[in-house]
């Protein structure tokens, strides 16, 4: 007999043994009590069982992983491009080699990956990779290590950041609850010590800065933004499109960003790619897309430095918030405009801007940058941008400074703290406007106010907009409590202050009248007594008077009929509002401060109208 059909037969025996097998179980386990009683015994004696296996291999697991991350956390790695390149692709090799050894090898394999994906550009990608290619048990030993690992960077984070002579901790801070009862938190910006009004809490240099798209190539430094005179300019010296205000300024800007970025005033293809960049910016009024160009040069250049510093500028800003930025056709240039220009500069860029990722960093821009003033007269001759950025006390902003620990600072409407920038640069310098407690959050404002006169409704709007929040601070949560005024109530007491100051004017008026009058008698009384007719100068005079005084008490009380029917007017505007509860209705407020009762007839027939319309 051949063995196929060998192994068919036990297989068919083992199925029909077991088919009878399970129907005489499921006979006792309905029919006899002491066997369900002996069946749930033994059920719970299993479940302890396996939950102790279960724990024995997390805590071995866990272990080994903690053991072998401990490991690869002191070896130092490859810092070149070049040589993280090679060094990618020999852990790959190790690994494989290792993982086809069985279970034996998959510590070690993992191991190999974790480092092949510390200096893999794009982690999330190569992670993907390793889901469909390597042995499951591989797998979760190296989510495991990359989950201990993030962990342990993130407590870490918050203890070395921002640095202690700042005076300010990140810290937690409780917002509430979810409608299922979790606890609600963001991270906020915290006085470490007590300061007073006035003081200095911190000064800051950012990340990344630039110029509004108008003022490049005049008189502001390309690099920290300061406005120079025309005598002190220095030229770029590779390109004619930007200056700086000190030979320091350009060294320092060739050297983190510029000499990736510079045109260089060639007909190379390279550079025709990075003045399309350019000239984009410059022809959109768009300063985002130069600052993401210019961030990514920066970080290429400090990977490149070889630094001890564990935490490198993708930490910092990955942890900030930012605005959800849609995909549209003005972002599908940007990157395909940003991956052209610096192609050739930074190896791998393609890989690495891809759409996700560029717009999560155009929103962190437009969430977290602040406008940088200057100059007080540079708003006079340019175009400011659209692009939003966090107001400086409504003064005039010639470009935007992207910051890493400024970018925590929360908002108010009643800010306790204020951005100045002391040095005409782009370093920033935050002042307390009120006495500070340690442990006191910091808030600036974020918007323009226009020197306090913006309502609770206008701030919270303009909130909004731009950053996608409901203000609760204190001054707007204060005037909630205050009910907001209705339409015919605004109408009502416009109509009585414009009815008020009309009457008001009116008796003004008839009182100048009588007194000119008067003033007139007595003129024509000293001319007839001239004349030597003093009974007859007398009695024209008070004739005269009384006939014009007469005529001015008319003049006043027709004056007065008048604005009662503009009163009656408006009041007939008010009902005509508060039954059509119609936006148009507002604009009939104009009739009745126009204080012309053919125009208020008018409005009053265009408010019966609307009523109509609305009924």
């Amino acid at each position: 007999m051949k063995t196929s059909t060998v192994v068919a037969a036990t297989v068919g025996a083992l199925a029909i043994g077991f088919v009878g097998y399970a129907i005489y179980f499921d006979s006792k386990r309905r029919n006899d009590p002491e066997f369900r009683r002996k069946l749930k015994k033994e059920r719970k004696r299993l479940m302890k069982q396996a939950k102790e296996e279960q724990d024995k291999m997390q805590k071995s697991s866990s272990k080994t992983i903690e053991e072998a991350l401990a490991g690869i956390n002191e070896e130092e790695f490859p810092t070149s491009l070049e040589e993280r390149e090679k060094f990618c692709m020999e852990q790959l090799s190790m690994g494989e080699a290792l993982f086809t050894r069985g279970p034996e090898g998959y510590d070690m394999a993992a191991v190999c990956f974790y480092k092949a994906l510390k200096v893999y550009p794009s982690p999330a990608e190569l992670v993907m990779v390793y889901q469909k290619t390597i042995p499951p048990e591989v797998f979760t030993l190296v989510m495991g290590m990359l989950s201990m690992d993030v962990h342990k960077k993130q407590e870490k984070y918050y203890t070395v950041f921002p640095p202690k002579d700042m005076n300010v901790k990140v810290e937690e801070i409780p917002e509430g609850v979810t409608a299922d009862g979790q606890k609600v938190v963001r991270r906020g910006l915290v006085v470490t010590k007590a300061i007073k009004a006035g003081e200095v809490i911190y000064s800051e240099t950012p990340i990344i800065s630039a110029l509004e798209p108008s003022l490049e190539g005049l008189n502001f430094c390309h690099y920290c933004l300061k406005q120079i005179a025309e005598e002190t300019k220095v030229p770029c010296g590779g390109c004619t499109k930007v200056v700086f205000c000190s030979d320091k300024c350009m060294s320092t800007a060739k050297v983190e960003f510029h000499a990736a970025l510079c045109t260089k005033d060639s007909d190379l293809s390279d550079d025709d790619a990075k003045k399309a960049l350019f000239d984009y910016s410059k022809e959109n009024n768009c300063k985002y897309p130069e600052m993401i160009a210019k961030f990514l040069a920066r970080m290429v250049h400090e990977e490149t430095l070889n630094k001890s510093e564990e935490f490198n500028l993708f930490d910092h800003i990955e942890r900030l918030r930012f605005l959800e930025v849609r995909p549209s056709a003005a972002e599908q240039q940007e990157i395909m405009l940003l991956k052209a220009a610096l192609g050739s500069e930074i190896p791998g860029l393609a890989e690495f801007i891809n759409e996700e990722r560029y717009l999560t960093l155009k929103g962190k821009l437009l969430y977290n940058a602040y406008g940088v003033s200057t100059s007080l007269d540079a708003n006079r001759a340019i175009e400011p941008s659209p692009e939003k950025c966090r107001s400086v006390h409504d003064a005039p902003v010639v470009g935007a400074g992207f910051y890493r620990v400024t970018s925590y600072m929360s908002h108010s409407c009643d800010p306790n703290a204020k951005i100045t920038f002391p040095e005409h640069t782009h370093n920033l310098t935050l002042v307390a406007t009120k006495d500070l407690a340690a442990g006191e959050e910091l808030h600036v404002g974020f918007i323009d106010q226009k020197n306090g006169t913006l309502s609770t409704e206008q701030r919270r709007q303009a909130l909004f907009q731009h950053y996608r929040f409901k203000c609760m601070c204190p001054r707007c949560e204060a005037a909630e409590d205050i009910p907001e005024p209705t339409v015919s109530e605004i109408v009502a007491a416009v109509v009585e202050a414009s009815a008020s100051e009309a009457i008001v004017e009116a008796e003004v008026k008839a009182e100048a009248e009588v007194a000119e009058a008067e003033v007139v008698a007595e003129v024509k009384v000293e001319a007839t007594v001239e004349a030597g007719d003093v009974v007859e100068a007398i009695e024209a005079a008070e004739i005269v008077a009384a006939v014009e005084a007469v005529e001015a008490v008319e003049e006043t009380v027709a004056a007065v009929e008048a604005i009662q029917a503009v009163v009656e007017a408006a009041e007939a505007v008010v009902e005509a509002v508060e039954a059509a509860e119609a936006p148009e209705a507002v604009e009939l407020v104009e009739a009745a401060e126009s204080g012309e009762p053919a125009e208020t007839i008018e409005a009053v027939e265009a408010a019966k109208a609307v009523e109509g319309d609305n009924l």
